[in-house]
């Protein structure tokens, strides 16, 4: 009988462990990656005068690498991650997200952009990547350079979004980084209330050696 009794007690803790061990497994598995933002509408910003004239044969979301190439591009990478969602906080999926930016020494692959700066021919300048089903969306670039727009106004790193869905009105709109302090004379993004500002510039922070920021958008439902 004692070793009946003692077969079930050790039965009994191994499956109160497996069912614990079980909830952690499928409580993590479940937690979202990203944590949602309020619902409030991703101000909106023009495109700019450097939207890529034409698109490179790499049309996908790493910008940090061109296959016909063997360099990687020059800069710190970063790695940009979000949530595409609704006026009423609903994911959107299939969204359509692309980016352009300017590369690390602050200059745009594009004709009109007179920034002396040298180009880097292993970096894509623009890139595309589209919502999953939580509409959850990422890329890996690197950290733009800044650039003068005119003598008297300096602009700081940034990188140009738009998103598409069949369901929203089109967002354009920028993204800045917290640790800029050109940020505070930006006349583009000093034109946007604080509240509003607060939606468009991003911290990155230190993962398992990466750099990682969260960019939430919001879209107008139509």
């Amino acid at each position: 009988m004692n070793g009946k009794n003692n077969f079930n007690q050790r039965r009994r803790n191994f499956l109160k462990g497996f069912l614990t061990l079980g909830a952690l497994i499928t409580t993590d598995w479940l937690a979202p990656s990203f944590a949602y933002s309020s619902c409030e509408l991703t101000p909106r910003e023009s495109s700019g005068p450097f939207y890529p004239l034409n698109y490179p044969d790499d049309k996908d979301n790493d910008l940090t690498y061109l296959k016909d190439k063997s360099k990687k591009a020059k800069g710190e990478i970063i790695y940009i991650n979000g949530i595409v969602q609704g006026e009423n906080c609903e994911p959107v999926s299939k969204a359509i997200i692309e980016i352009w930016q300017a590369c690390s020494t602050g200059r745009y692959n594009h004709p009109e952009d007179r920034n002396r700066a040298k180009l880097d021919p292993n970096f894509q300048y623009w890139g595309k990547a589209i919502t999953n089903e939580n509409g959850e969306y990422s890329f890996k670039t690197i950290k733009p350079g800044s650039y003068p727009a005119s003598w008297f106004w300096t602009r700081p790193p940034h990188i140009h979004f738009t998103v598409r869905s069949s369901n929203h009105s089109q967002l354009t709109t920028q993204m800045y980084f917290s640790d800029e302090s050109l940020n505070l004379k930006d006349r583009l993004l000093q034109n946007h209330s604080k509240k509003e500002q607060q939606k468009c510039v991003v911290t990155f922070y230190q993962k398992k050696q990466k750099k990682i920021g969260q960019f939430n958008l919001t879209l107008q439902n139509l």
